[in-house]
Order: structure tokens, then sequence, then C-alpha cells
């Protein structure tokens, strides 16, 4: 039987490009396995969990000009193999599980579910990551450069006409507290083709290990990927003297007057120290005594109010 047109294509590329054989490429593949151990291995391992973490892409679109996938989707296989934060999901997975919430809402979920409302654990921290920079073809035309780090190995050669000397990637990582909005942690993160090793472009990698797709089966995404390693690895080192509980390190939250109210000196029958208005701002000090909290006004007022007549602040 004649080979396939599909076949015969691929044979006829790999003869004139120089190609390596699918033999070769099969027995290559240990070697970007191997490799690709390595990369995996890099990421580091926390011992006790930091927080609870969601990922936002920043505003740089290198990545789709290196035909990558946006960085949250390599950022997220990382974190989870490092162990350092709980992922808590505001995409894609977000946007269904509302859907599942409505139907909770509208009584068409079956009895049982335990589905509605407080169940939504909080994020800490939201991590942007962002390709800064990168330098795909010194010497040569950024197209080239790009089309070699696509076909990889040889062919990538060729194809650039062997001007695709240097590729390189710069990554910054910033982590934002949800609660006060201060940047907690900045690091940029560096790799280029001249300080990996990772074999022949067109052995590729093993499935999945660093989320699939251009990140493993590129050279340019395997050098990016290296890079935020490399940041994710000194974040993680920086936010080595985190306590691991966000919620309670940050200041207590505001709440809000919803009925006319007294503050008092003391819970239950101490003498008025002002009125509170509806819509008041106030903020809890800590100490409670059953449904009395006291608070503290604008104005450094200090006193006890009954609970029922505050909500939190937005």
């Amino acid at each position: 039987m004649p080979p396939k047109p599909s076949t015969l294509v691929v044979a006829t590329l790999a003869l004139t490009l120089g190609l390596p054989s699918i033999a070769e490429a099969q027995n290559r593949r240990s070697g970007a396995q191997r490799a690709q151990d390595q990369q995996v291995a890099q990421i580091p391992r926390c011992a006790t969990n930091l927080g609870t973490i969601t990922i936002a892409d920043g505003q740089s679109s290198y990545w789709r000009e290196l035909q990558l996938s946006p960085p949250q989707s390599l950022l997220r296989v990382v974190i989870q193999r490092s162990g350092c934060f709980t992922l808590v999901d505001r995409g894609t997975g977000m946007n269904v599980a509302q859907r599942e919430r409505d139907l909770a809402s509208d009584g068409n979920l079956q009895r049982g579910s335990n589905v509605g409302g407080g169940q939504v654990r909080a994020a800490d921290y939201v991590l942007v990551g962002e390709i800064a920079s990168q330098n795909d073809n010194a010497g040569g035309s950024a197209l080239a450069g790009l089309a070699g780090a696509a076909l990889g190995g040889r062919a990538g050669a060729i194809v650039g006409g062997l001007r695709t000397r240097r590729q390189e990637a710069n990554t910054v990582l910033s982590l934002t507290s949800v609660r006060t909005s201060e940047t907690v942690a900045v690091t940029e993160g560096y790799a280029s083709r001249n300080n990996i090793s990772w074999g022949a472009g067109a052995a590729g990698f093993g499935a999945g290990a660093l989320g699939g797709g251009a990140y493993e089966n590129t050279e340019i995404g395997r050098i990016v990927a290296a890079a935020f390693i490399q940041a994710y690895t000194d974040m993680v080192t920086q936010l080595g003297g985190l306590s691991g509980d966000a919620a309670r390190d940050a200041p207590i939250q505001t709440y809000t007057v919803q009925q006319p109210s007294t503050l008092r000196s003391a819970p239950d029958g101490g003498s008025v120290v002002r009125a509170l208005p509806q819509g008041l701002r106030v903020y809890p000090t800590g100490k409670r005594e059953g449904v009395w909290w006291e608070v503290m006004d604008d104005n450094d007022n200090i006193g006890w109010v009954q609970n029922e007549r505050l909500a939190p602040g937005t």
C-alpha cells in the first residue's frame, strides 16, 4: 500500500531540511524527558501553605506573538506542583461553578446537593505573570526568529537563514494582597538558549509536565517556562516569612451601621458615648462579649454596639 500523502510530505521535509527521522526523534525523547524532569524538579516545594491565590495575565501580549498559551496556564501547573499556595479559580471554572449555584438558588438541584452561599473560598493574593521582553533573533528578522522557535532544531535554523543565534526571555511576577492592595512581592526571571540544554527541538517533551502545548514543545516556550520558574522560586524564597494566615494578619475590615444605634461605654447597659447614625463606618477592635462588639469610629471614639446593627462594609 503506498504511503499516505501526509507521510510523503513529512518524509520529503525530513530529507530536504535534514529533520531527524521518527526513530531518531524517539531515541532523543528520553534525553528531552530528562531535561523536562530537571526543570520540574527546580519548582520549589513548600512545607507550609502560604495562603490562597488566583492568577491573572498581565497587560503585555508577548505570549501571543510567541504563539504561547497565557502565562496563567503555565503558572497554574507550577503553583499546583509547589504546594506553596491553594489555587482558587476566578476564570472559566468559576463561571461554570456560578451556573451551578444559579441552579441551586432556583431550586433545580437535587435535595442535599449542599451548594449555596457562604461556601466560596476567598483569595488572599493575586499573582500576575508577564513576559516582560524577549529576543528571538539577534542578528536576523523577528519573523525568522519566531519561525525558528516554532519549528526548532536544524529545521528552525534553516528557515531562519542560520540567523537565529540567541533566544532569551525576561519574565515578571507580582503578588498583590487582595485585602490591602499592597504589592507583596515582585520578582524577575531570566533564561536563554545559552544556559539551557534541551537537546534537539524536534524531540519534544513528555505529556503535560508543564501544562502541555508550546511551553513544552517549542524552544522559546521552554525558555519562557524556565524564566517563570526562576521568578517563582525567588518569590517563594522572599515570602518565607509569611505566616500563612493572610486573613488574620490583614487589617480588620470595616462595618457599616445598618440601623440608628448607640455607642456605649460598656456592653449591655453602659453609658452613651455617641449616637450612631445609619451609614456610619466603624472599625471593630476585635473584642466581643456575646452580641456586643467593641468598635471605633473615625474620630477615635471607642465603645460597644450590638452586632445585629452592623453589616460588613464594601
